[in-house]
């Protein structure tokens, strides 16, 4: 049997074309395959850059040695027994020279003002006012934010105490202990002023005085 068989020039070259025109598109295929391949692998390292930046961003907020920044706490806000007001610090000592009950009060002064307080509540319930007296409640507040530099850095615990006992915990320190100077002071301050009364308004009152006064670090503004 014969296998042989002619083929004409014209099929012999529509082969040839065909065979070139599959070539190039595998060649295309390909090449499109891989580019596809490259455009996923960018778009995954995109998406694993924008990953670990993330944390980068929030890290760089923090400084990277030394203690973690820590923000002021806000003021106290407190309120007072106000007897009057005065422009001169005579004038309110004269208030205390006609009124024996003032004792234990305590002038006050803020911007070049001189209040007369006689107590210091955490809420507004704590100040009982009456119109014979001719007193009201002073509501303000009370930065303290600056108090550990004088060793007084517990005032704003002592000032917001509802406990005695608990104020009274602050003059405590262990044997062992190699306490400050000024954090002594302030223990002696308050058991100067806790023998003087028990009354917590006015503990906090004549605490307030000093720590605002005698040290500037105690900050009031209305």
């Amino acid at each position: 049997m014969n296998f042989k068989k002619k083929y004409s020039k014209v099929t012999v070259a529509a082969a040839m074309l065909h065979g070139v025109i599959v070539g190039i598109a595998a060649v295309a295929i390909v090449g499109f395959l891989i580019v596809g391949m490259n455009g996923k692998g960018k778009e995954k390292a995109v998406e694993n850059e924008v990953v670990t930046n993330n944390p980068q961003e929030t890290v760089e907020t923090t400084p990277t040695s030394g203690p973690a920044i820590i923000s002021n706490e806000a003021p106290l806000k407190l309120y007072a027994k106000q007897h009057g007001v005065f422009s001169s610090a005579e004038s309110a000592r004269q208030l205390f020279a006609d009124d024996p009950a003032l004792g234990k009060a305590a002038i006050i002064e803020v911007g070049g003002q001189y209040y007369v307080w006689s107590a210091i509540g955490v809420v507004e319930e704590e100040i009982d006012v009456s119109e014979y007296e001719g007193t009201f409640r002073k509501p303000f507040f009370v930065n303290t934010n600056s108090c550990n530099t004088v060793g007084a850095g517990k005032l704003r615990k002592a000032l917001v105490e509802t406990e005695l006992s608990q104020i009274k915990t602050l003059t405590v320190t262990s044997e062992s202990e190699n306490e400050d100077p000024k954090v002594a002071d302030f223990r002696k301050n308050i058991v100067a002023v806790t023998v003087f009364t028990n009354d917590l308004r006015v503990i906090r009152l004549h605490l307030l005085n000093h720590y605002s006064h005698n040290n500037g670090c105690a900050v009031i503004n209305f």
